[in-house]
């Protein structure tokens, strides 16, 4: 049985957002239950003692008279300090910690309801609004991992040290999150995050602010996601944008700000603070990346980089087992990667795909034409329809195992169960009912048991894997011909629903269109023949001057026709194979002529296409 990657849904969403919710309930009042931990006077206290910044009632003994100030009571007593009667600040610290412990279950169910909206609020957006990959539920779960690890960190910052809460790394996880997939779905997970940080002191609002613009400024900032080195110019340039929120919003609420006055020394100091938790921030990400990114479900570009080389074992195989195959993969791998960097989709992670999606066939290669050389039978000849289908397929499935067995990451083995989605293998089950369908079989006994491309990539190379061998059918190969045979594809797919799932734009695929269809025009240009191949023409009857001008007109006389380099029969006026559907005249492109316009185009109605 193949395992796919799971999809998260409504349902997947609600038990995800009560997990998270319970989770970071016990985050933010486990503490409060901690009997050690409770602070008297005249005693060291265990924790630090922290009041949130905000109006308190202040009495001035000389007068008598109160007044309502806002005072940062940042660190009132910091860890190992003995918690004494006769100052004020410990005495506001302990009635603090009186009233909050233990915590009540009104508080601790209303604390619970906001984590619980919050993570709804972000596994609604991931599944309806984010990247496709954000669907999957390895995607949504790797997303509350991280913040819950961060939220960690918050806590232990707050009770073990005396640092200004404005050093607590926020950036970090929107960073990750943006080079992973995409800056929006790191936006919303600053604003998330920010309102989790700020519910540990009360949802403290300067707190609250500083964490947001902290991790707004630096997904915004973040220039190039492949770069290490720009996480910490990110994190940087937003602990400069923290350190002026902060002042402003100081300077709004207490109508001033001294940086004199600001903290006893300089690790006491808040701005050197949100200065500092930006760094920090981008550091931070920087250096965890390769391993948060593989929490994330994402695979790193060194990985990615390492799984190109051809000296790779896995591709080794393929290269001495299924020659035929490979050289295909290799082949699809060019144009996959110039179409996947053409729509801003991942480039690398496509060209690696391309190389790997194939490995199924090197467990029975001779099943496909490509493998077959000169005059060699297939062994469909002698097989059933159901059983020739049986044997395309299965290589879907041996291809997944061997990649897992071989410890390639999951998007890479992604790849290899939806490059053929759910299609039918449509020349074997015509070729059953052609036979009277003598064992009654059903249609879906011919459908592949893979998934539909879940992203951007996995539905390029499915595009990829049927417009590269049927580009090899296209004589002259000429513009209007390319584009007119991968527009066919695009349809076919289209038709059958295979690209739903995918997260293709119709702008991404106009833009493939063009894309594809310029690389393999440059992929089949025209050569001027040499002297020898000009004599050669001569003994045969042809001038040496004709053999030139045939060769330096290719568009005014025909190619001598190519071999397809698998399977191709189509129904489509343009032949075409599936590289895995079958023998030497299994089809590709299945589509017939009535269901498509003489001149399919993408292109909006009244535009005509790129070229002409």
């Amino acid at each position: 049985m193949l395992r796919t990657r799971v999809r998260a849904g409504p349902i997947a969403g609600i038990v995800l957002s009560l997990v998270a919710a319970i989770v970071l309930t016990a985050i933010h009042s486990g503490d409060l239950f901690v009997g050690s931990w409770v602070p008297s006077y005249d005693e060291r206290v265990h924790t630090a003692l922290r009041i949130p910044y905000g109006p308190r009632l202040v009495r001035d003994w000389s007068t008598g008279r109160a007044e309502i100030r806002f005072e940062n009571f940042r660190v009132v007593v910091p860890p190992g300090a003995v918690l004494s009667r006769a100052r004020e600040d410990h005495r506001a610290a302990y009635l603090y910690e009186w009233v909050r412990r233990p915590p009540t279950s009104q508080r601790l169910g209303g604390v619970l309801v906001i984590y619980f909206t919050l993570m709804m609020v972000l596994t609604a957006y991931l599944r309806k609004f984010g990247q496709s990959r954000l669907r999957l539920m390895r995607s949504q779960v790797g997303v509350l991992l991280a913040i819950g690890l961060l939220a960690v960190t918050a806590k232990l910052l707050l009770l073990f040290t005396a640092l200004p809460e404005y050093w607590i790394p926020a950036a970090a996880v929107p960073l990750w999150v943006s080079t992973a997939f995409d800056r929006r779905t790191g936006f919303v997970v600053s604003v998330v995050l920010a309102f989790i940080i700020a519910s540990f002191l009360r949802l403290d609002l300067l707190l609250l602010v500083t964490m947001m613009a902290q991790g707004l400024a630096a997904t915004l900032i973040l220039l190039d996601r492949k770069r290490p080195g720009h996480l910490i110019g990110a994190g940087v340039l937003s602990g400069v944008s923290v350190a002026a929120v902060l002042v402003a919003v100081t300077t709004v609420i207490e109508g001033k700000f001294d940086p004199l006055e600001d903290g006893s020394g300089l690790l006491d100091s808040r701005l050197f603070a949100a200065l500092g938790g930006g760094i920090v921030a981008g550091l931070v990400a920087a250096v965890l990346r390769g391993s948060v990114q593989r929490i994330l479900g994402h695979v790193s570009r060194e990985r990615l980089l390492d799984l190109t080389d051809l000296e790779q074992p896995l591709l080794k195989k393929m290269a001495s087992e299924a020659p035929g195959s490979w050289e295909h993969s290799r082949a699809m791998a060019n144009l996959a990667e110039g179409a996947a960097s053409a729509i801003g989709a991942d480039a690398l992670l496509t060209r690696v795909g391309a190389y790997y999606h194939d490995l199924g066939k090197t467990t029975q290669a001779k099943y496909f034409v490509e493998n077959l050389g000169p005059g060699e039978r297939s062994p469909h000849e002698a097989l059933d329809p159901d059983v020739s289908a049986d044997a395309i397929m299965a290589h879907v499935v041996m291809g997944a195992k061997i990649l897992r067995d071989g410890g390639v990451p999951e998007p890479v083995v992604e790849f290899c169960y939806t490059h053929h989605g759910t299609q039918v293998v449509e020349y074997f089950w015509n070729k059953c009912l052609e036979q009277g369908n003598p064992k009654h079989l059903r249609e879906s006994h011919f459908r592949y048991p893979g998934m539909k491309p879940q992203t951007k990539e996995t539905a390029i190379l499915m595009l990829v894997d049927s417009i590269e061998a049927a580009s090899r059918t296209i004589d002259p190969p000429e513009r209007d011909k390319f584009e007119i045979m991968i527009q066919r594809v695009i349809f076919t797919k289209l038709k059958s629903g295979q690209l739903d799932e995918s997260g293709l734009t119709v702008e991404d695929l106009r833009t493939l269109v063009t894309r594809m269809t310029e690389t393999l025009v440059n992929m089949h240009h025209h050569r001027i023949k040499y002297q020898w191949q000009a004599q050669q023409a001569e003994e045969f009857g042809v001038s040496a001057q004709v053999a030139r001008e045939t060769a330096s007109s290719p568009l005014s006389s025909p190619m001598p026709p190519r071999q397809p380099a698998s399977s191709a029969t189509s129904e489509a006026p343009l032949p075409s194979r599936p590289a895995d559907d079958g023998p030497a005249v299994a089809p590709d492109i299945q589509v017939k002529e009535s269901m498509l316009p003489v001149t399919p185009s993408l292109s909006p109605p009244g535009s005509g296409s790129s070229d002409k």
